[in-house]
């Protein structure tokens, strides 16, 4: 009964999110490519010496932005969404098996994300709900809304160095200004199909909001040494508008990643419970709307657990498999633990990390410099400098460490609501400050 119950349930929730998930649609994989056009081709004016001279020489900019950038992000963006951890399947009202009839414990109600040992027990069903809420504010310890890329002019004398020309000395610096917030629902329901052995399945609607106000700016060398801008954002050269804006604000509802987890404990009773968790994500959300990594992932999890009286610690560690482009396989843990305050109210505390694992697959925006030799008119050398291509931090790998502090509350033996914070420690990755999330757990 309970299983037919249970299918129901997901074939309901399958349901109900695809018809949700199809209600607001764009491709904001464009968002970005839309603002890089619109200032290296679009808004970008020419000089008197016509299209012929100048009008293009920011065109390769343009294309490398597209090419680099453009995917860069979105996989920065879609990796950090759809891999957002899902709450633990620990049941809060458990029972023991060991003398072969169920008996009830009165214990702690469970961790929030990391997971102990224990499983359901055979044809009992957990079926929940989270709400998460991200800010994603923070690119390794950068503003998002700071991050600033620099444009360089085309090399038009092919010499291998920037300067030999006036025009090639003008640099463009585009701040991003980006805001991106994420809302996640995520429907939930799990089934012990034996005391030792369960099946999950997590289904997220996701709703994300990508907006803000791109700002560029023409660093005009040919300005300040003939008194006309060859590159500008209006038609006088003499009185150049060298920068200008770009507005966006774009959002998108719909269907992430449909995660399978299947869980066993092979020994409980002893010193220490033990248990190995497979989390399947196996079938991709949009990738275009960020709503996916577009390939499915698959993690697998030790997992170590004591109960002792109401206080029950934990540790988990595995290897979380990202075949996604720009998306490194991680090492993962979670080392914490849950104690009971009063009957029906846990408190739960853990720090959470993710270390990348191939440096072929880091994140990188613009690395490095570029040397030009800045002239006057005569062609006489004014100066050398290195320009930065940008502003963001380069690094090898975007390790990430969490801490997470929750309560967990029963009104009764099938009801559980919670609350969690999720708080970084470091800077690596795309990052919110805090991350809140509310849920509910029924037990059937």
């Amino acid at each position: 009964m309970r299983l037919r119950f249970f299918k129901r349930i997901v074939y309901f929730s399958i349901i109900s999110t695809l018809f949700y998930s199809n209600t607001i649609y764009a491709q904001l994989n464009q968002v970005f490519d839309n603002v890089f056009n619109s200032i290296l081709r679009d808004a970008l004016k020419l000089s008197e010496g016509g299209a012929a001279v100048h009008g293009s020489h920011f065109f390769e900019a343009a294309d490398k932005a597209t090419s680099v950038l453009t995917p860069a992000l979105s996989s920065l963006i879609a990796s950090n969404v759809s891999s957002f951890p899902l709450s633990s399947t620990v049941a809060g009202i458990t029972f023991d098996f060991s003398t072969g009839m169920p008996v009830k414990i009165t214990e702690s109600l469970g961790p929030i994300f990391a997971e102990t040992a224990q499983t359901l027990g055979k044809g009992k069903v957990n079926v929940g709900f989270n709400y998460t809420y991200l800010s994603l504010s923070k690119f390794r310890g950068l503003d998002t809304e700071e991050m600033r890329f620099t444009f360089t002019h085309q090399d038009v004398t092919n010499d291998g160095t920037l300067g030999e020309s006036l025009n090639e000395s003008d640099t463009i610096d585009l701040f991003l200004g980006m805001d991106i917030n994420a809302s996640i629902f995520a429907l939930s329901a799990t089934v012990g199909i034996t005391d030792n052995f369960d099946i999950g399945v997590a289904i997220p609607v996701i709703n994300i909001n990508l907006t803000g106000e791109a700002k560029a700016a023409i660093n005009s060398h040919t300005f300040t040494v003939r008194d006309t801008a060859n590159h500008r954002f209006n038609d006088d050269g003499a009185n150049p508008e060298l920068e200008t804006r770009v507005p966006y604000d774009e959002t998108t509802s719909g269907f992430g990643d449909v995660t399978v987890r299947l869980k066993y404990n092979f020994l409980r009773g002893g010193g220490v419970d033990l248990a190995a968790l497979m989390d399947l994500r196996l079938i991709p959300g949009d990738e275009e709307d960020f709503l996916s990594s577009g390939k499915a992932n698959m993690r697998f999890s030790w997992i170590m657990s004591k109960k002792i009286g109401n206080f029950t610690p934990h540790l988990n560690f595995g290897y979380d498999r990202r075949p996604a482009f720009l998306d490194s396989d991680e090492f993962e843990f979670a080392l914490g633990f849950d104690q009971k305050l009063a009957k029906g109210i846990t408190f739960a505390a853990e720090i959470l990390g993710e270390f990348d694992l191939d440096k072929d697959e880091k994140i990188e925006l613009f690395p490095g410099t570029t040397r030009i030799v800045d002239r006057d008119i005569a062609g006489q050398v004014l100066g050398e400098r290195q320009v930065d291509l940008s502003n963001i931090p380069e690094k090898d790998n975007d390790h990430t460490i969490n801490a997470a502090f929750g309560f967990r509350a029963a009104p009764s033996e099938r009801v559980i609501f919670l609350g969690n914070v999720l708080v970084r420690l470091n800077d690596g990755g795309l990052r919110s400050r805090v991350v809140p999330t509310f849920g509910l757990t029924v037990s059937l």
